[in-house]
């Protein structure tokens, strides 16, 4: 079933039904409180006659319709009335063309008040009340009364007439409406569902139309808008990042057959095959570092991220002494400040790779014979690592896209332009961030935030 017939169905066509269905239900209690007004009057009626019955002189029997002063009002209501004498004929009645049984006894009936409703040969409803009297002389006798339902059915032909009418108009005001709306909505969903089939095909150049709404459709729009922008830009970076790793790729490749071909040009003594060779393994492992660092940042994507109770202190101690030999060839002295230790639940491999990853950069460019200085800030709400160098700084305008993959701002830099890329994704993928300031008194100072869990 479409949507559009899914909100006419369960917005029209069953409201509809249950209106009627109220209706209907609403008759019958009217109904039923009609006949119950009926029933109260004619056991009235009884009751005032029995005790009348037999108190002329004499003791003779007689019915009060004729006596009373709303005669008109009772042959306006079609009251009739009956008494019969003890062998079960008719004795009296009123009026003369009742439509009383020709013979009752008052065997044929109870002492209490029965009723029960008669159709007549032309249709009408008769209420019927019948009872058994004795009179002063102990003889036993039955009366019946009766009143006209034609009232009743009239004013139930009224509230039918009405409740048709009144429930089509609401039916069909209600489909209209219904109708509108369920276009409306089926519009609105169905630019959804256009736009999201263009994600499927990988086309993110175009949002969702605008939806004026301020519903759920309207919140889902916006939350599929933002989810397309962040698809285009994550797409991209994998576009620029395939480009630039290809780029980087090329050229140490390059480098190596041309540095075959001339090899292979000419005779070459062994010392300049060894040299040829050294050059090629240079080569290669710029590509190893370059395989590693891409599969680093493939892994760290894909990884769920599970974290475990771990002390950051211990883990740039680590670092520190697995770079202490590197930064002694340059005279370049390590220094951390720190708490005794700084629990906090953290994926370890990603959170020692980054911390890596900042201190190969700081000694990379920090001056021979200078200090990187390596702080840890133990906060509420993250824990956050300080790595300061005194090398040249990063200018305002370059703070933002050296941490792109390849970006690097001094050509003929050792690296393959992935460690700052690396050490943001950490810090993302932890809740955190990372950044990077001028070290007051020149210099760069990175940070690297991680959240709490």
């Amino acid at each position: 079933m479409t949507l559009h017939r899914r909100l006419l169905l369960f917005g029209a066509v069953i409201p509809a039904g249950l209106i009627a269905l109220a209706l209907f239900l609403i008759g019958l209690v009217l109904d039923h409180l009609l006949l119950e007004s009926v029933d109260r009057g004619l056991t009235l009626q009884a009751a005032s006659e029995s005790v009348s019955l037999f108190d002329r002189p004499g003791q003779d029997a007689h019915l009060h319709f004729g006596d009373s002063a709303l005669v008109a009002d009772l042959q306006r209501l079609h009251h009739q009335g009956a008494l019969y004498g003890p062998d079960g004929a008719r004795l009296l009645a009123y009026p003369a063309d009742t439509a009383a049984p020709e013979r009752l006894t008052a065997a044929d009936v109870a002492r209490a008040p029965a009723l029960q409703t008669r159709v007549l040969p032309g249709g009408e409803r008769l209420r019927e009340l019948s009872l058994a009297i004795d009179s002063p002389r102990g003889e036993p006798h039955a009366l019946w009364l009766a009143v006209s339902l034609a009232s009743n059915d009239a004013a139930l032909a009224a509230y039918a007439r009405a409740a048709a009418l009144i429930g089509a108009a609401v039916t069909l005001l209600m489909l209209l409406l219904q109708i509108a709306h369920a276009r409306g909505l089926v519009h609105r969903v169905q630019q959804l569902h256009v736009h999201m089939q263009r994600l499927q095909d990988g086309d993110f150049s175009t949002l969702p139309p605008a939806d004026p709404g301020t519903d759920v459709v309207a919140s889902l729009r916006d939350a599929i808008a933002d989810a397309t922008e962040k698809l285009r830009t994550a797409s991209e970076l994998q576009h620029r990042l395939v480009a630039d790793a290809a780029h980087e790729l090329r050229t140490p490749l390059t480098a190596m057959r041309m540095e075959i071909d001339v090899t292979l040009r000419r005779e070459r003594s062994p010392e300049q095959l060894i040299d040829a060779l050294t050059r090629v393994r240079t080569e290669v492992d710029r590509l190893g570092e370059l395989a590693s660092k891409l599969l680093a940042m493939a892994s760290l994507r894909r990884s769920e991220w599970e974290r475990v109770p771990l002390d950051a202190v211990a883990s740039v101690r680590e670092a520190i002494a697995s770079h202490r030999v590197v930064a002694e060839r340059r005279a370049i002295s390590l220094h951390l400040h720190a708490p005794e230790a700084a629990p906090i639940r953290a994926n370890p491999g990603p959170l020692r790779q980054a911390v890596d990853n900042l201190l190969a950069n700081a000694i990379k460019f920090a001056p021979v014979g200078s200090a990187v200085d390596l702080t840890v800030r133990d906060g509420e709400t993250a824990l956050e690592l300080l790595v300061e160098d005194r090398g040249p700084g990063v200018p305002l305008e370059h703070r933002e896209t050296i941490f792109a993959p390849f970006r690097r701002l001094q050509r003929g830099v050792d690296g393959a332009g992935l460690g700052l890329a690396i050490v943001r994704e950490v810090a993302e993928a932890h809740g955190g961030r990372a950044w990077v300031s001028e070290r007051p008194g020149g210099g760069a100072c990175f940070h690297l935030v991680i959240a709490r869990a």
